[in-house]
């Protein structure tokens, strides 16, 4: 079997370790943006919806008990009793108007009580227990958007702001919802798009294109000391996100900060995918990433890489490296994953969408319709929707009622222009990595097959690896990544911050509220490893640029031009292909 079909059977499955509150509690992350959920895609809601339809047209009783006890609450609101109160830091209901107007108090207590008739209607479907996820998880999106404060008489502060403003408010407010159609936006902009140019103050650091094919560009960076260490990192981003995360502005861009540690860095830019692309896949990739890395040993005259992959990137490269391992090259000499599951039974176990994740347990995976979606690429604008559903209160309404209901401009916040920078996915590598999420073939040695050979199991990989995962990662949960270390074996160093999905990578020193964790020992659960680790104040870039000096090797003189006679400079970095859109 090929790396377009990634199992053979159903592997054997481990289990999954719950999650170490106390550390886990202290970072948010109110950004996400690298797929990592197999096939799941908003359409799938309706297919949800269909499913909530149906159940209630089975079960009408469930729903009137449901529909009994919410008009029993609204009584009770009437009356002066209901005893309903939002969360604790729930900013959507922070304006006094909230508990001081009866009226508004009211509607406030009738919103909550139908946001709680409609989740317990969910958990009394008589649905099975995945199903009953989805429908909640569906249930929860109609009822963030149907909040009252999502409305103009329904919110006192847009109220009292069109009033202190003579209306001039709403007529901005006007002007940005017309400005995001106008753009065809899926959700409000989060972000002042005219703060930013990619390669001005984003994507800065000095560095040339050396290699363009078809799929990527491949970027050398300048040298910014006198010595540079000889063996080069080849960093390999998420395949559906643009590289630039990791060189994000100056002063916030790990990719510069290495560099200034005395390391040559190069970086694939993958290109955005048009339909012509559709073709693909895992297999394709792993050509990229291995054209990358020829290259860059060809440039600094090296036998092998530090390789570095980023979330999806992450599978890809692994199955590259158990290529290699199976005919006996030697290309990589460590590998450094972030956020990045290779284990990807911990996919289903993300809150909220990992429901609608399909695994080996899940006995959606065998449906034609559902292998018929594989099939079909995802837009850009899909992702956005996707990663936005994850918390619409804080990434789609309260940029609906600050940019349309308050008139409000968008922040200027380079993480969000990023997130907002979307690319797509190829139909091909859709299918690939649903059949790798639904067959979990590297908890299988052999199980999966690289170019007509079978991968050994990650442990006998014969590299050094360091494996970073992010305490409040909502996509790629860090227990799951715990295990990517664990399937990589006793020289795998894995390493823990304390924040988000992104906020984790752009993580500069001198952060106050940065830490991370770290623990020499693999133990056997993530619990066990976190309840032993020991926890550093600050960013684990340091951590990270000790680990990687050791396997950097020795200091030479820094290279005077970018490339060589086989790969010379193209143009100036970011290049080309960070600019497309689709």
């Amino acid at each position: 079997m090929s790396a377009r079909a990634a199992g053979q059977g159903r592997p054997s499955r481990k289990a999954k370790p719950r999650g170490a509150a106390d550390f886990v509690a202290r970072g948010v992350d109110n950004v996400l943006g690298q797929n990592a959920l197999g096939d799941f895609r908003p359409s799938d809601l309706w297919d949800t919806a269909g499913t909530l339809l149906r159940q209630s047209a089975r079960q009408p009783l469930a729903l009137a008990r449901a529909s009994l006890g919410f008009f029993g609450e609204l009584g009770k609101v009437a009356a002066g009793e209901s005893q309903h109160a939002p969360d604790a830091g729930d900013r959507r209901f922070s304006d006094p108007a909230w508990q001081e107007s009866t009226i508004y108090s009211g509607l406030l207590q009738s919103y909550l009580a139908l946001r709680e008739s409609m989740s317990r209607y969910a958990k009394n479907s008589s649905l099975d227990p995945r199903q009953v996820e989805r429908v909640d998880f569906l249930l929860a999106q109609i009822g963030d958007a149907l909040a009252p404060s999502n409305f103009l008489f329904g919110n006192p502060a847009a109220l009292r702001r069109a009033k202190e403003t003579w209306g001039l408010s709403l007529v901005r407010g006007a002007k940005n919802l017309l400005g995001d159609l106008w753009k065809r936006r899926p959700i409000p902009s989060q972000v002042d798009e005219k703060a930013f140019k990619i390669g001005g103050n984003l994507a800065a650091t000095p560095g040339e294109v050396v290699l363009r094919t078809e799929m990527f560009e491949l970027i050398q960076y300048a040298p910014q000391t006198e010595r540079v260490h000889a063996r080069p990192i080849v960093v390999v981003p998420s395949i559906v996100n643009k590289y630039y995360v990791l060189d994000l502005a100056p002063g916030r861009s790990l990719i510069e900060y290495f560099i200034k540690q005395s390391m040559t860095v190069f970086v694939v830019a993958w290109r955005n995918p048009q339909p012509r692309h559709d073709r693909w896949g895992m297999a394709e990739y792993q050509d990229a990433i291995e054209a990358a890395i020829d290259a860059a040993c060809a440039i600094r005259k090296s036998k092998d890489v530090n390789l570095w992959a980023v979330c999806g990137a992450g599978p890809v490269a692994v199955s590259l490296a158990g290529w290699f391992a199976a005919v006996k090259k030697k290309k990589i000499h460590s590998m450094m994953l972030f956020v990045s599951p290779l284990d990807t039974s911990a996919m289903s176990k993300a809150p909220g969408v990992g429901a609608f994740v399909d695994t080996a347990s899940a006995d959606a995976v065998a449906q034609p319709a559902k292998k018929a979606l594989r099939k079909r690429r995802m837009s850009a604008k899909e992702f956005t929707v996707l990663f936005a559903m994850l918390r619409a209160n804080d990434l789609i309404w309260h940029y609906w009622v600050s940019n349309y209901l308050l008139g409000n401009t968008p922040a200027a916040f380079d993480v969000l222009y990023w997130n907002g920078d979307g690319t797509g996915m190829t139909a091909q590598f859709n299918y690939d990595f649903a059949e790798f999420v639904e067959t979990n073939p590297f908890v299988t040695p052999g199980a999966f097959k690289v170019r007509g050979k079978a991968m050994p199991a990650l442990d006998a990989l014969g590299i050094d690896s360091y494996v970073v995962g992010a305490a409040n990662d909502h996509l790629c949960i860090w227990q799951g990544v715990y295990c990517s270390a664990q399937l990589l074996g006793k020289r795998s160093q894995f390493v823990l911050g304390n924040s988000g999905h992104i906020q984790t990578i752009v993580n500069p020193p001198g952060n106050p509220k940065s830490s991370y964790c770290t623990n020499t020992s693999l133990s056997a659960t993530a619990e066990e490893w976190l309840a032993s680790a020991e926890r550093h104040q600050g960013s684990w870039w340091d951590h990270c640029v000790a680990w990687t000096r050791a396997h950097a090797g020795a200091l030479v003189a820094a290279p005077k031009m970018a490339g060589n006679k086989k790969y010379p400079p193209l143009c100036a970095a970011p290049g080309v292909y960070v600019h497309e859109r689709v």
